[in-house]
């Protein structure tokens, strides 16, 4: 038997037996005792209960027994789904370690690159400017060469007017006239 039904047949009996003491009782004291009305009441109340307590035993037990089921499974879900949280918390976290790693990396990365193409643009700009440089000395050197050339004839042209100058001036007629024909004549040889 279960407890319940083991309190329950106790209780009965105990309501039964102070029942049956009092009506000894109280017909001692006051001659009178319980009345048949009292009497009959408290045993259809017994019996009531009695009946109500086979009655109700079952589906009583049967839901209490559902209600236990229930919150076994509510536990056991319970404590799933927190093994569940925990896992999922355990993910996201080695997630966010990786991620917080890759961000790190990332930057060491960027940083890296950064740092290589400033001195790619550095090395680029160097070797422009020696290109430059190389570049403008070679103009500077035609120009002065430019320079020279034409210096060079100017001062030739100078010189060519200066002596044709000084030629005119010292020479004579007959001198123009001999140099004319040798000028023809070398003329002729060349041809």
């Amino acid at each position: 038997m279960n407890r319940f039904s083991r309190w329950f047949q106790v209780t009965t009996i105990g309501i039964l037996a102070q029942a049956w003491g009092a009506n000894d009782l109280w017909a001692a004291g006051s001659g009178e005792g319980i009345s048949g009305e009292v009497f009959w009441q408290i045993i259809s109340f017994v019996l009531l209960a009695i009946l109500l307590a086979q009655l109700l035993k079952k589906p009583v037990r049967s839901f209490l027994g559902q209600r236990q089921e229930e919150i076994k499974n509510s536990i056991e879900q319970a404590a799933r789904k927190e093994t569940e949280s925990q896992s999922q918390l355990e993910a996201w976290e080695r997630k966010l370690s990786v991620l917080s790693q890759e961000v790190v990396d990332l930057h060491q990365r960027i940083s890296q690159e950064g740092e290589a193409e400033r001195k790619r643009i550095i090395e680029h700009a160097t070797e422009e400017g020696e290109r430059i440089r190389k570049q403008a000395l070679g103009v500077a050197e035609q120009e002065v060469k430019k320079a020279r050339a034409a210096l060079k004839k100017d001062m030739v042209d100078l010189s060519l007017e200066f002596a044709e100058k000084l030629l005119q001036e010292t020479t004579q007629p007959q001198d123009q006239e001999r140099l004319v024909k040798e000028f023809v004549g070398k003329m002729g040889e060349i041809r």
